[in-house]
């Protein structure tokens, strides 16, 4: 209950604004490209939060920064509504995003310190499970409330749901005991835990940039490559779908793979079949070869569930698993920034076939990383220390 009622009430509010938030913006009379730096504000508060979470968590604890990053990202959601000003909607998005961020990475360090390795890919692929589910439902519950209560309503909604996720961790005793070997009365700063471990934290987070980066860029591509071929509104809408319900159904595969036969072999065939399924929407040229990438990634995306958040865990030094962590989902969330403007790049210079290319490149670099560098890091306790030693 403490770990996952609070990722999914966060997540069903992130995820009912996602049709919300376009619309209240350009209703309000935003240009496109100022809408475009509000909308971007939450993936820069991730990156830009992940740090400072860890140097929180060293200092006061998973539950206090879990409880705080909530009531932020409840507030800064609910009180939307009551602005239409740029500056500030931007900082309201800035805010979400670091306590979107806190709150996940709060449930990450907790898994990392109590779950042992052989079960952890599952308990990691439902942190990613809850997000898919949420996507899959909060978009159409967010435009219907919008049509019964208005904006300003269904900003407050988004955030009170978003508020229950507090309940748990106030309400109910944990009894998890911390794993062999971890230590919670070291307290050691993020910088120096940085430093100490820089090497091993740019080896492994080199990946789930990479993979962040084309997961972005996928809710980009998409709808574009849709509009471009013709398709209708209702369509492009359908084409979305059917990638997320593909995603949606196979996610609790990621976690069984990865424990049953080790993380390579749910990550390299997850991320060669989206990057196969790129391939395939850059060449589509009607509706049925459009509709087959959709599916084809959004299975391979739906068995990489919890993958990144694994890898991060797995790999985590028992001296300093938040902090290291925090810095692991700074150089993530970078990629929220970077996938976008890379389809943008692309998509102007050389058209959205070539983007869709590029999006596939990217993965394939990020395959050849994992087997050729990284390796399998949930394999035993010698495999894991010799990552350390990197």
């Amino acid at each position: 209950m403490p770990v996952y009622v609070p990722i999914v009430a966060g997540n069903l509010g992130l995820t009912m604004l996602v049709p919300v938030l376009p619309l209240y913006l350009t209703d309000s009379g935003m240009s496109l490209r100022l809408a475009s730096i509000v909308l971007a504000a939450l993936g820069l508060g991730a990156s830009l939060g992940g740090l400072p979470t860890g140097a929180l968590m060293s200092r006061f604890g998973e539950r206090v920064v879990l409880i705080v990053a909530i009531a932020v990202f409840a507030l800064s959601t609910a009180a939307l509504g009551f602005t239409t000003m740029a500056l500030v909607l931007a900082a309201l998005r800035l805010a979400s995003g670091a306590a979107n961020g806190a709150l996940r990475l709060s449930r990450q360090t907790y898994i990392t310190r109590r779950v042992a390795a052989g079960v952890r890919g599952r308990a990691m692929s439902l942190i990613g499970g809850s997000f898919r589910i949420s996507l899959f439902v909060g978009p159409a519950i967010g435009g219907a409330l919008v049509d019964l209560v208005g904006y300003t309503a269904t900003f407050a909604i988004a955030g009170a749901l978003t508020a229950t996720g507090m309940l748990p961790p106030l309400l109910v005793r944990d009894h998890l005991p911390l794993l062999d070997g971890v230590d919670t009365t070291k307290r050691i700063g993020i910088l120096r835990a940085v430093v100490t471990h820089r090497r091993l934290l740019a080896v492994a987070g080199f990946v789930p940039m990479l993979v962040v980066t084309v997961r972005e860029g996928r809710l980009v591509i998409i709808p574009l490559i849709g509009a471009t071929l013709g398709l209708s509104s209702t369509a492009v809408g359908a084409l979305v779908t059917v990638g997320t319900a593909a995603d949606l159904l196979l996610f609790p595969v990621a976690g069984w793979i990865m424990d049953r036969y080790g993380r390579l072999a749910a990550m390299v065939p997850a991320f060669g079949l989206i990057a196969l399924g790129l391939v395939v929407l850059g060449l589509a040229n009607g509706t049925p070869l459009a509709v087959a990438a959709g599916a084809i990634i959004g299975i391979g995306n739906g068995m990489s569930s919890g993958t990144m958040l694994t890898i991060g865990s797995d790999l985590a030094p028992p001296d300093a698993p938040g902090q290291f962590l925090a810095g692991m989902a700074t150089l993530q969330d970078s990629g929220r920034v970077i996938g976008p403007l890379l389809v943008g790049a692309v998509g102007a210079a050389l058209g959205l076939g070539a983007a869709a290319f590029a999006l596939a490149a990217v993965l394939f670099v990020a395959i050849a990383w994992l087997i050729l560098v990284v390796g399998e890091t949930g394999q035993s306790s010698l495999a894991i220390n010799a990552k350390r030693s990197l």
